[in-house]
């Protein structure tokens, strides 16, 4: 039960602005990264401020105050390694890989962002590393953390219908040649996603959970502080080139109507409840910042369950919008 666990408190969301000081962006080329430049554009951060390097480039070189590392796993860990040896570390170092996950503060804002006030304060002799959570995972609790907090989470059940460019600038465009009726050099992809699903993302045997789904379980039941969550996950890879939606089957611990639970995601940070019955789709949620839920009904086992459909822009709120968002947080409290 999750009364043997201290749950995690949410955070307030920042407001869009620049961070202030300087910005550095490892793996501006690929398409998280891509998307984190057009983000700092649209907050205000000024260009001269923003440094973009590909992830090829020289670990600790034109590091500025907040580095966000946009990269795969072996480079984070070299670019983590190297910033911290300098003398005058940046401030914050969001790494959106899977590098640091286990070891360093995995932060939803909506989640747990009230964990960032025990990180900010003043500047500390190594930079304050944060691992970004996997997209899935992190659009999952935006909308599990309200609901957990008001009536308890026994046991979910979640499906993903995972976007191409989720794996990357590489996936996208596997999709888009496979559309234009070729095929791709090289895909990330085990079979052709067009016209097509793939029932597993990530590694994995036949008979195991896959890479992703493993993933999702472990840091799900992080950012929701419950260990204990009885969750079973599967993921699928769908021919949609951004936004991974998420069918959510929920036991609870105390009864909520679907009434109830509409009124209290209406009031959730981060969230937009859709009440038409067919959404809310991806096509029509790409490029926004909010994680979009529908189909909130009651569940077939009676009082204490509840289903409903979300939709999230991957590339933003599960992942660069949400590294932003943290690391503002902590430049804020340092300001504070």
């Amino acid at each position: 039960m999750s009364e043997a666990f201290e749950l995690p408190e949410a955070g307030p969301l920042p407001e869009a602005g620049p961070l202030g000081g300087s910005v550095t962006v490892v793996g501006q080329g690929g398409a998280v990264g891509r998307e984190l430049l057009a983000l700092l554009g649209e907050w205000g951060q000024s260009p001269e401020s923003i440094v973009g390097l590909g992830r090829g480039a020289e670990p600790g070189s034109g590091a500025g105050d907040v580095v966000f590392l946009c990269t795969p796993a072996e480079v984070s860990r070299a670019w983590a390694a190297a910033l911290a040896a300098q003398d005058e570390p940046p401030r914050v170092v969001v790494d959106l890989s899977s590098a640091a996950r286990r070891s360093a503060p995995l932060i939803v804002p909506e989640a747990n962002g009230a964990l960032l006030r025990e990180l900010g304060g003043p500047r500390a002799q190594q930079p304050l590393l944060l691992a970004g959570p996997n997209c899935t995972a992190a659009l999952a609790a935006v909308v599990l953390a309200p609901i957990q907090r008001v009536a308890g989470l026994a046991a979910v059940s979640l499906v993903s219908l995972q976007a191409a460019s989720g794996a990357g600038a590489a996936g996208l465009a596997a999709l888009e040649a496979e559309e234009a009726g070729g095929r791709a050099l090289e895909s990330p992809f085990p079979g052709p996603l067009a016209r097509n699903v793939i029932p597993g993302v990530g590694e994995g045997r036949a008979g195991e959970a896959s890479g992703e789904e493993q993933k999702v379980l472990w840091e799900l039941r992080q950012l929701l502080g419950r260990g204990d969550l009885e969750l079973e996950v599967t993921t699928t890879r769908v021919p949609v080139e951004r936004c991974h939606s998420l069918a959510l089957h929920l036991t609870l611990e105390r009864d909520l109507s679907p009434e109830a639970a509409v009124e209290l995601l209406e009031g959730s940070p981060g969230l937009v409840v859709h009440m038409e019955p067919h959404g809310p789709r991806p096509l029509e949620c790409a490029g926004t910042d909010p994680v979009h839920v529908g189909r909130i009904r009651r569940g077939s086992a009676g009082p204490r369950s509840l289903s409903l459909f979300a939709v999230g822009d991957q590339l933003r709120k599960g992942a660069a919008l949400n590294a932003l968002q943290v690391a503002a947080l902590v430049c804020a409290s340092d300001r504070s």
